[in-house]
């Protein structure tokens, strides 16, 4: 004889019980996360590989009709906290009549317990996170003939520690509920980046004169490299020198040995030209698919 379905009371006295559990596991979960604190000592504040690491394996293993958007903003927004709990800290966020969504974008990675300031500029942004007005600040994602490119300024110092560097691409799994088109983003911070198993890098590239976006394209890729974006702009003050920025895939840091493959590379594919300098100014994490 089949046993009788639950009643209606019956059901709503378990998802109490069930809400109790995972409250106090959360509660847990922040003690654990301040002994983490006390642990690392004067280790970096936060890191963006290992939070990226954590969605990405709870995305992984996620069953169930709940979405794993839903799933990744619950924890989005403990990770946040707790990184709050650590020391309160603020995002700056580039605000343009252009780019509404970034201050959605900023909210919805870290949380309803950071301070977030808006900015008129790019430049303002890794101004502020370079003199440590914020912890992290968010830019627009570059693009070609961009009226208002900040990635040139990550090279300004020539890869210094305090330099700040791309640290995370914004949506890391998908955009919530936005009021018209949300664009995608970069999370910058005075932070070596490190490598989560699926990663891009940023690479600006200095010529000291224009070179063919294919030629030099060609260069990366004689020297191991896998260019997946390639933007360019001048270099105020030094007449024909150009910056470029490739994304590329993989991890790469300022110690690899393929930036200096790809300066001993570039003579040899490209003709007349030079390749000054590369930097590594950050890296990010892949973004998780959406299910």
């Amino acid at each position: 004889m089949n046993a009788p379905s639950p009643s209606l009371d019956e059901l709503r006295r378990e998802i109490d019980r069930i809400d109790d559990a995972i409250h106090d596991l959360v509660m847990r979960r922040a003690e654990a996360a301040q002994a983490v604190v006390r642990a690392k000592g004067n280790g970096p504040l936060f890191r963006p590989a290992r939070e990226a690491q954590l969605v990405r394996r709870l995305v992984h293993r996620h069953q169930g009709r709940l979405p794993s958007t839903v799933l990744a903003r619950i924890w989005r927004e403990m990770i946040a906290a707790n990184l709050w709990l650590q020391e309160p800290f603020s995002v700056a966020i580039c605000s343009r009549p252009d780019l509404p969504g970034l201050w959605d974008l900023a909210r919805d990675h870290y949380g309803v317990a950071c301070q977030l300031q808006e900015m008129t500029s790019s430049a303002q942004v890794v101004r502020a996170v370079a003199e440590g007005e914020a912890l992290i600040g968010v830019v627009p994602a570059p693009v070609q003939d961009d009226t208002d490119p900040w990635w040139p300024s990550l090279t300004a110092t020539g890869g210094d520690k305090g330099q700040p560097r791309v640290i995370a691409r914004l949506p890391f799994v998908a955009a919530g509920n936005a009021r018209g088109e949300r664009p995608e983003a970069l999370s910058i911070a005075r932070l070596e980046p490190e490598p989560t198993g699926n990663d891009r890098s940023l690479l600006a590239v200095e010529t000291t004169s224009p070179i063919s976006r294919a030629r030099l394209a060609d260069a990366l890729r004689q020297a191991g490299l896998a260019p997946v974006l390639h933007v360019s702009a001048t270099i105020p003050g030094l007449d024909g020198e150009r910056l470029s920025l490739f994304e590329v895939e993989g991890f790469v840091s300022q110690q690899d040995p393929v930036l200096n493959r790809l300066i001993e590379a570039a003579p040899m594919v490209i003709e007349g030209g030079t390749v000054a300098r590369v930097l590594a100014i950050g890296a990010y994490a892949m973004p998780v698919a959406q299910t």
